[in-house]
């Protein structure tokens, strides 16, 4: 069965502001880069399951998980909860990996 996928705000805004800085110093590669990231998230209607659980969400509290986006320098973390009874994926950031770790500060639910 297929997940729904949603993006909270500041999710929504951590892919807009990376975009804005891609394409400041590549103009022809930013909008291919975000038509790939919003794959990547659409990916999640299935099996989003099979990325790792992350080291923060002891903190959070709740299992929170991501899956890698990118290579080389420019690898993000789509950071993201799973909400089995309602078959949801909400994506709460989408962070850049070297990016302190993620506090509940950070995340909107």
């Amino acid at each position: 069965m297929a997940y729904r996928v949603s993006l909270a705000a500041p999710a929504e805004s951590d892919a807009y502001a990376a975009f804005e800085r891609i394409r400041a110093v590549a103009p022809t590669h930013a909008e291919r880069w975000l038509a790939r990231l919003f794959a990547a998230i659409s990916s999640l209607d299935n099996l989003p399951t099979r990325c790792p659980v992350i080291s923060e969400a002891s903190e959070l509290g709740y299992p929170t998980r991501h899956l890698l986006f990118g290579k080389g320098n420019g690898v993000y973390r789509i950071i993201f909860h799973v909400q089995e009874d309602e078959q949801h994926v909400r994506v709460l950031r989408i962070w850049h990996a070297s990016r302190d770790a993620l506090t509940a500060d950070d995340v909107e639910e």
